[in-house]
């Protein structure tokens, strides 16, 4: 077994993660792209570290080889590039400044991983030989060796991560390796910024008291973990197929099947590939976001309200009411924006189902998911409320929007997340009880609301949901290049900074007439 302190950190399936650290995941068929976000740049960090190269020869051949650097693997996207050079540029400045200010500095890498090692011999009643623990990161050391650093990498701006997290990648560093170091440093770096931080550091001795206290009671409840949650974790658990807690069924029969890694795909991730394959790849599948890049206002009032509404409906079985209050998230709107979300929630007091609730999923396990058995695909959607009514399930969408709903166009192409829900539901995926389930779409406007049902159930709502649905998977699917569609949507795309097509599209329409 092999647990690293990313597994100490997952709130996801026990099961899947057992079977992960047991080195037991799907052999995933090869990508045209790589779908590595962080490969070209550990790449890059080990020609300048390892190879001795200038950051410019490095940001040459990244660029020449596509972030393959000799070795064989798919190459990076044109944005992952881009984007890969930023970081690159700035983890190189964020490690000299560190290592410029830090008292007690560890300017040496080290190449071979640091890995502690149990080693049982018969095996043990788990069936396990060895147990280790690992940390992925970026290793350093002092030149005489007492000190070592360890820097754990995002992809945006550097954020704290859970104690038990760092306090793990602490341990494997002053542990990991013949000789004991004195002292350890965890660094934590974003991508996105120059600057490293925030830096925690520790002796050996407190390391291995902190990592007694809190590491090996999670390292037990890992390798022990039989739970089974499906979520986030089932594109990659090889049990997926036989898993009976995974709900599976022919949910396309009109989309031809096609060879390539299984995946998870929810709404957002056909809307993004529809209106551009590029933000798709970037955005969704490798996870790169502007932090800096301001939201719309509807966008900010529809985060506001949903945020507002889920802490109302978490443990409080009353219903809603006009005078309750209001989150940080939405008492930060501008005065004008903060009004028409006030608005929008006292619309929803007439429509919130409560205290008519029997049971509400919890938080956690809201990403409902079910599989394709034929396409080998895992469909997850995060209804905004998942209860439990006189028996049944009901799947409830809230949207918040300044127009009506449309009765010129079906409802579930307005909204292809409901055509989602429908498909997930008929295969079984909310509790099976002696009631169907149904969905709901909650519309709020600032003046006036609306209420929605449907039969996930009903052969002609079936149809369509296949209908809408397959329309939008069938490209993704079959698409290996996700080239990028510029258009009106550049504007506010949150990968726009590392798409040259985006920002060449930008500059042509704002170039003001000759």
């Amino acid at each position: 077994m092999r647990v690293s302190p990313t597994d100490i950190g997952s709130t996801g399936c026990p099961r899947a993660l057992a079977r992960k650290v047991r080195q037991h995941t799907v052999r995933q068929a090869a990508t045209a792209l790589t779908d590595f976000t962080l490969g070209p740049l550990m790449a890059a960090v080990d020609r300048a570290e390892f190879d001795g190269r200038t950051d410019d020869d490095v940001v040459e051949e990244l660029v020449r080889t596509r972030g393959i650097f000799g070795r064989d693997r798919p190459p990076a996207h044109d944005g992952l590039l881009r984007w890969s050079i930023e970081a690159f540029r700035n983890y190189r400045a964020a490690w000299r400044a560190h290592q410029d200010t830090v008292d007690g500095p560890c300017p040496v890498p080290v190449r071979a991983p640091w890995t502690i090692s149990h080693e049982q011999d018969p095996v043990d009643h788990r069936g396990v030989h060895r147990y280790d623990q690992t940390c992925w990161g970026r290793r350093y050391r002092s030149e005489d060796g007492t000190h070592r650093e360890i820097w754990l990498l995002g992809l945006t701006a550097p954020a704290a991560k859970p104690g038990i997290v760092t306090a793990a990648a602490a341990h494997v560093a002053a542990f990991g390796s013949s000789e004991i170091a004195d002292r350890v440093r965890v660094v934590l770096f974003g991508a996105t910024s120059p600057i490293a931080g925030p830096v925690r550091e520790w002796t050996s001795e407190q390391i291995r008291a902190q990592a007694g206290e809190t590491v090996a009671p999670r390292l037990l409840e890992i390798v022990d973990g039989t739970a089974r949650h499906p979520g986030r974790d089932c594109a990659s658990c090889i049990e997926s197929p036989s898993c009976a807690t995974l709900p599976a069924a022919d949910l396309l029969p009109g989309v031809a099947a096609v060879p390539g890694p299984r995946r998870t795909v929810s709404v957002t991730d056909l809307r993004y590939h529809r209106d551009c394959p590029a933000r798709y790849h970037l955005r969704r599948q490798l996870h790169l976001r502007d932090t800096g890049l301001a939201e719309s206002p509807p966008v900010m009032i529809g985060r506001a309200v949903d945020a507002t509404l889920r802490d109302r409906h978490t443990g409080r079985p009353r219903r809603c009411r006009p005078g309750d209050p209001v989150g940080e998230e939405l008492a930060a709107l501008p005065a004008e924006d903060r009004r028409t979300a006030r608005a929008m929630l006292a619309q929803h007091t007439t429509l919130c189902p409560f205290p008519d609730v029997d049971e509400v999923r919890a938080e956690r396990h809201r990403f409902v998911v079910a599989r394709d058995s034929r396409l080998d695909v895992v469909f997850g959607g995060t209804p905004d409320l998942l209860y439990r009514r006189a028996g049944g399930w009901v799947w409830r969408e809230t949207k918040t929007s300044g127009h009506r709903v449309r009765r010129d166009r079906p409802l579930l192409r307005q909204f292809p997340q409901l055509a989602l829900a429908v498909l997930i539901l008929s295969a079984g995926a909310a509790k099976r009880t002696a009631v169907a389930p149904r969905i709901e779409l909650e519309h709020l406007r600032a003046d006036g609301c609306a209420l929605e049902e449907l039969d996930p159930g009903a052969p002609v709502v079936l149809a369509e949901a296949r209908e809408v649905i397959g329309e939008l998977v069938g490209p993704l699917l079959r698409d290996t290049a996700c080239a990028p569609a510029p258009g009106r949507d550049c504007a506010e795309c949150e990968v726009r900074r590392w798409c040259t097509a985006g920002a060449e599209y930008l500059a042509t329409v704002r170039r003001p007439a000759p």
